[in-house]
C-alpha cells in the first residue's frame, strides 16, 4: 500500500490473488504493515513483488483496509466519476428502456465500491459511508445532472445530507404502474427496496380474492402489487409510524385505501394471533450484518418463517426473503426445510429468486449477491 507520503506498504505473501483476480476489498489483516493516512485517502495498491494491483480509498476503521476504484493509475476527479456514472447508466437503459426508475450504481458491481445510487425520475438518492465520497460528493452530484431529466441529487454520507440543485418532497415517481412518495431526507436506505421490484410479481398468480400479510412492509411495495393483483385484504406491518404513514399515502395514491390496512408493531406477535391468511410476505431487515452472526440470523430466519407457515390456510403461499448476505442461498433454504418441519407443513418450492438484474453480481466478488427470494405453497 502505497500513497504521496507512505512507500512500500505491501500484501501479505499470496494475499493478493484474490485481489489479482478481480476482488475489490483489501482487508486490514492482509497487509504487513499499514499506513497512517486519513480516512477516504486515495491509495495504491502494491503486490509483493511490485506489482501493480489497483488503486483506491483508504479506510481507518473495519475490516476493509483499501476499497478499490480502478486498475490502473487514475485519477479520481470529474472525468472519471462522469465515465463511470455513464457506463452504470448505459446498462439500466438496456435493463428498463424509457422507466425513470432503477439501481443506477451498485457498488463494486459498477467500479464504485462503497457507493449506492437509486434513480427516481428526477431526483438520484445516492449512499455512502467514506470521507472519499464526502470529498467528491459535488463532482459526483455533478455527474448525475449531466443526465437528462436529473434536477436534483440528494447525497448521504455517514449522517451527513448533502443536496444539489433543487429538491422538492416529495418526490411521486411510478414504478410497474403503481405510484410511489418518495422523500429523500427521510426513511432507509435510498427510498424504495428495490432490489425486490422484478419479485413483486411473483404475487399475481396468488393475491386474486386472497387475505394478504405485508410483513416488515416499509413503504409497502409488496402489497400495494398484491392490491394491484386483486387481493380482498392487504394488512401491512412494520415497526416504524413514519414508514407506515408513508405505506398509507401510497395505498391512497393508488385507490386501494379500502383494501390496504397498516399496523405498528411487531411482525411475531402478529403471526402469534389466530388470524389465518391466503399469503404471507417476509421481508425482513438484512439479520446478520457479519459472519459471526450467521447462526443466529439462520436460528431467527427459522422462527419467523416458522410462525408465518402456522398463520397460513392450506393451499397458502409463502413468500419469504433473506437480504443477509452472510447467510446464502442454502442456509436460508435450509432454514425454510427446518420451519416447516416444526410447523409440520409439507411445503413446495415454486421459485427462488434473487435481486433485480439492476443490482448486478460480480463474479469475482460473491458479496455483491445476498439477496434470496423463496415462493414456496404450503399444503
Amino acid at each position: 500500500l502505497r500513497n504521496s507520503a507512505v512507500e512500500n506498504y505491501h500484501p501479505k505473501e499470496k494475499e493478493e490473488r484474490r485481489l489479482l483476480r478481480g476482488h475489490c476489498w483489501a482487508y486490514r489483516n492482509e497487509f504487513e504493515s499499514l499506513p497512517t493516512v486519513e480516512d477516504g485517502e486515495v491509495v495504491d495498491v502494491v503486490g509483493t513483488r511490485g506489482r501493480y494491483i489497483g488503486r483506491g480509498f483508504y479506510q481507518t476503521s473495519g475490516g476493509i483496509a483499501v476499497r478499490l476504484l480502478s486498475r490502473h493509475e487514475d485519477e479520481f476527479g470529474a472525468a472519471f466519476f462522469e465515465e463511470r456514472i455513464a457506463v452504470a447508466k448505459s446498462l439500466r437503459a438496456r435493463l428498463y428502456p424509457g422507466e425513470p426508475v432503477y439501481r443506477w450504481v451498485y457498488a463494486d458491481s459498477d467500479g464504485l465500491s462503497g457507493l449506492v445510487a437509486d434513480r427516481y425520475g428526477p431526483l438520484v438518492v445516492a449512499q455512502a459511508a467514506s470521507p472519499f465520497y464526502a470529498k467528491n460528493a459535488e463532482l459526483m452530484a455533478q455527474a448525475f445532472l449531466k443526465h437528462g431529466g436529473v434536477t436534483g441529487v440528494s447525497f448521504r454520507v455517514g449522517n451527513e445530507l448533502k443536496t444539489f440543485s433543487e429538491i422538492t418532497p416529495p418526490v411521486i415517481c411510478a414504478v410497474r404502474d403503481l405510484g410511489f412518495a418518495l422523500d429523500p431526507g427521510q426513511g432507509q436506505k435510498t427510498g424504495l427496496f428495490l432490489d425486490q421490484r422484478e419479485n413483486w410479481a411473483l404475487l399475481k398468480p396468488f393475491a386474486k380474492g386472497a387475505s394478504v400479510l405485508d410483513a416488515h412492509c416499509y413503504h409497502g411495495a409488496w402489497g400495494l402489487h398484491a392490491a394491484k393483483y386483486g387481493a380482498a385484504s392487504v394488512l401491512g406491518v412494520d415497526t416504524s409510524q413514519p414508514a407506515l404513514d408513508v405505506a398509507l399515502g401510497n395505498a391512497q395514491r393508488n385507490g386501494f385505501e379500502e383494501i390496504c390496512a397498516y399496523e405498528c408493531g411487531d411482525v411475531q406477535e402478529v403471526l402469534a394471533r389466530e388470524d389465518r391468511y391466503d399469503v404471507v410476505v417476509l421481508d425482513p431487515p438484512a439479520l446478520a450484518k457479519t459472519r459471526a452472526m450467521a447462526k443466529r440470523a439462520a436460528g431467527l430466519y427459522q422462527s419467523l418463517n416458522h410462525a408465518a407457515m402456522e398463520s397460513l390456510r392450506p393451499g397458502g403461499v409463502l413468500i419469504t426473503s433473506s437480504c443477509s448476505h452472510f447467510v446464502d442461498t442454502a442456509d436460508f433454504i435450509e432454514a425454510l426445510k427446518r420451519a416447516a418441519n416444526s410447523a409440520q407443513r409439507q411445503a413446495r418450492v415454486l421459485a427462488v429468486r434473487g435481486a433485480a438484474p439492476d443490482h448486478p453480481v460480480l463474479l469475482s466478488m460473491p458479496e455483491t449477491e445476498y439477496l434470496c427470494c423463496v415462493v414456496l405453497e404450503l399444503d
